[in-house]
């Protein structure tokens, strides 16, 4: 948890900030296009900087290697696993095969953390694994280390990504909503756009459902008694949708969290307990960052368009149009100032 609070999280702002810009800048005007292609690179780029502290050709091979790594993972995490490889001629075989290029990644990036004498300095995540410390003193394994950095990015990319493209479609179909928000940005606010992500996640929850195995005796839930050993699903989008909840829940209204911090007992986008996802404040920081970009660099244009229906990509469920946008390029604040400035002249 120590990298995604504090001050490390504050340095990672900068780097959600620059990806973001990178990519808005390449975005069509006047045209529909799906914005999850490139909320997916800002999010893989950001990990890949804060997470794996990789640049250069280990940055290159990652960014080309771990999308389509991540996507064939969704859609086999609830397939049998092979007793027998069958190499590239199977969907396992080819994970694998994949699974041991990105371990071969990772291991030139741990050697060269460990030849870094300035690695103390660093606020990647790969960093404080490659110096942190067992209690008996000993160095987590590279397999350790290969695996929580997966968990990490297979964690925090796509459904950070997903959230953010469910962003767009909402706003899009709310225009009093999306002209608020720009104004605030403008304005250097941000306690509506604090409560439109939180009201994203309620409306449009990209994991649907978490699972809790029963470790006491017995389980009581209401008039259920479930043994020890069985699963629990907790139905997260069933939750956000009970008005007795959440009034009048299947409308998306920010405005219903604004000064207002979510009841982690109901709104349950991250999970709970000690089991909620370690990432949480730092997914919420990224979505906070590249939304506010959005809305400084670029006008999403309303549509009156149904509502894009949810897809189920094997984990995470995604606008099935990958949230499409239209946009105008919006002067800078600075340069709306010297315009008028220069008109009352």
């Amino acid at each position: 948890m120590p990298p995604f609070h504090g001050r490390r999280l504050a340095a990672y702002e900068r780097v959600v900030e620059e990806e973001t810009l990178r990519e808005v800048a390449t975005w069509p005007v006047g045209t529909t296009f799906p914005t999850m292609p490139s909320t997916m690179r800002i999010t893989l780029n950001v990990i890949l900087r804060a997470v794996f502290g990789a640049e250069g050709e280990e940055f290159a091979e990652l960014r080309e290697l771990l999308p389509p790594f991540v996507e064939l993972g969704s859609r086999l995490a609830l397939a049998p696993i092979p007793q027998v490889d069958l190499g590239r001629w199977s969907p396992w075989g080819r994970f694998w095969l994949m699974r041991r290029r990105y371990d071969a990644i990772v291991d030139r990036l741990i050697d060269r953390a460990a030849r870094d004498e300035h690695l103390d300095d660093r606020d990647d995540v790969l960093a404080m694994f490659v110096t942190s410390r067992y209690e008996d003193g000993s160095a987590m394994t590279r397999a350790e280390i290969a695996d929580q950095l997966l968990t990490m990015l297979s964690a925090g990319h796509e459904t950070t990504a997903t959230t953010l493209a469910w962003a767009v479609e909402r706003l899009r179909r709310h225009p009093d909503v999306l002209r608020e928000l720009a104004a605030e940005a403008d304005a250097g606010g941000r306690a509506l756009r604090d409560a439109a992500v939180v009201e994203v996640q309620r409306t449009r929850p990209v994991i649907d459902q978490t699972i809790r195995q029963v470790k006491a005796e017995n389980l009581e839930i209401g008039r259920w008694t479930i043994p020890r050993g069985h699963s629990v699903i907790a139905a997260i989008g069933l939750v956000h949708r009970d008005d007795s909840v959440f009034p009048h829940a299947r409308a998306f209204d920010p405005a219903r969290f604004v000064g207002v911090k979510p009841n982690l007992y109901q709104w349950i986008p991250f999970g709970g307990g000690h089991r909620r996802c370690v990432g949480a404040a730092f997914a919420t920081m990224e979505m906070d960052v590249v939304l506010r970009t959005v809305l400084r660099q670029v006008e999403l244009l309303p549509t009156t368009e149904p509502d894009e229906r949810p897809h189920f990509r094997g984990v995470a469920i995604a606008p099935r149009r990958g949230g499409e946008a239209v946009i105008r390029r919006r002067v800078p604040a600075v340069g709306r100032a010297a315009s008028a400035e220069g008109v009352l002249r």
